[in-house]
């Protein structure tokens, strides 16, 4: 057994990763980067959805103990129609390599067969694949990047979200439940809605920060015009940035949805318990 994780520079592969070497499971990384993206203890190879010139390799890395890749972890990249990307990538590992079981991680809005990578869900039905989608709410390590600047520097956390209600997730959770739907003898073949432990407000997690870093941090509400451009500004590019200001302007209020902690059987990183151990970050 050995795993391919795809979408190396991301939050969850970033998670996956060490959670596998220590798991002692055989890995590679395929990266756009190729072997410049190799760390110690993961090894990286070429690979481009968009270049099919690029699937064979990943199989054609050498294990220590000649493990043969078995299955999966998918991370759409930022290409133009990530669906017919992923899905050739998908048959070509189903029919030229006898990979079986995949594990993709998209956003808690994804619907099987709807935009973005929903066609990929319901391709993995089509062919039958083993797999497992992850639809992870909002990440609590947006605030290491994406959020870092205005925490840190003007103590106020800025969105379009409202009132809204979110289970925020760490990374670390998505990676412990995807590494089971890798490498379970059984497969899922559903998706899960991948929550933290409870439900705050914006202003709630404000009130947080405020408590651990001991000085006062205010939640901000933008409209979603404002809160897209704030997000470009910061560097992310303007689609995506479109993209997660309507997500943020149109978050329904959530249900904890507990499905996911219960196959991991691991105590979820708590809001609290995230901030406490990156609180340098923001001082």
């Amino acid at each position: 057994m050995a795993i391919l994780v795809t979408g190396a520079g991301g939050k969850t592969s970033k998670a996956v990763i060490p959670q596998l070497k220590a798991a002692g499971i055989p890995f590679v990384v395929g990266s756009t980067r190729g072997a410049s993206a190799s760390a110690p203890g993961a090894d990286a190879v070429k690979f481009d959805w968009t270049d099919a010139s690029t699937y064979p390799l990943p199989f054609q890395h050498a294990f220590p103990s000649g493990e043969k890749i078995t299955a999966v972890y998918i991370v759409p990249g930022p290409v133009a129609d990530p669906s017919r990307a992923i899905n050739a990538f998908v048959d070509y590992a189903l029919k030229a390599q006898g990979v079986r079981r995949f594990v993709m991680c998209a956003g808690e809005s994804l619907k099987k067969g709807g935009p973005f990578v929903g066609e990929v869900w319901s391709h993995f039905e089509d062919v039958g694949a083993e797999y497992m989608v992850l639809r992870p709410t909002w990440f609590l390590e947006n605030y290491l990047d994406w959020f870092y600047l205005p925490l840190k520097n003007e103590n106020k956390i800025y969105t379009c979200a409202g009132d809204a209600t979110i289970a925020f997730v760490s990374a670390e959770d998505i990676a412990a439940l995807a590494i089971k739907g890798l490498t379970a003898e059984k497969p899922f073949n559903r998706d899960f809605a991948v929550h933290g432990p409870e439900l705050v407000t914006h202003d709630q997690l404000a009130e947080k920060f405020s408590k651990a870093l001991g000085r006062t941090i205010e939640h901000v509400s933008l409209t979603e015009e404002q809160r897209a451009a704030m997000l470009a500004e910061s560097g992310i590019p303007a689609g995506f940035a479109q993209f997660m200001a309507f997500l943020e302007a149109h978050a329904p209020n959530e249900e904890l949805d507990t499905a996911a902690a219960a196959v991991t059987g691991k105590k979820l990183v708590s809001c609290d318990a995230f901030i406490e151990k990156h609180k340098a970050v923001w001082v």
